[in-house]
């Protein structure tokens, strides 16, 4: 889901990847919650693009996986499963 407010993405995709440090010329203004769908620095990570892939791919539906085994309730759906387009 695309940040609505394009400034705000740009000044996140200007901040080195928050995972690996890399300094990439192409880095992906990550939403944390994709259902959220505020501008706010909380919901929003700084990623290059391999890091991007592992979290939206790996991460967020483990931490699903993990978090709802546990017994959390209410947890964000973009996490069930990979937010790409199959």
């Amino acid at each position: 889901m695309p940040f609505k407010n394009r400034r705000f993405a740009q000044r996140i995709k200007s901040k080195p990847c928050e995972w690996c440090g890399w300094q990439a010329a192409s880095r992906h203004a990550a939403h944390i919650i994709d259902e959220v769908k505020s501008s706010n620095e909380w919901n929003a990570l700084s990623l290059c693009p391999n890091c991007a892939t592992v979290f939206d791919d790996f991460i967020r539906p483990k931490l699903y996986r993990a978090l709802s085994e546990y017994g959390a309730v209410n947890l964000p759906k973009s996490w069930k499963q990979s937010n790409k387009i199959s």
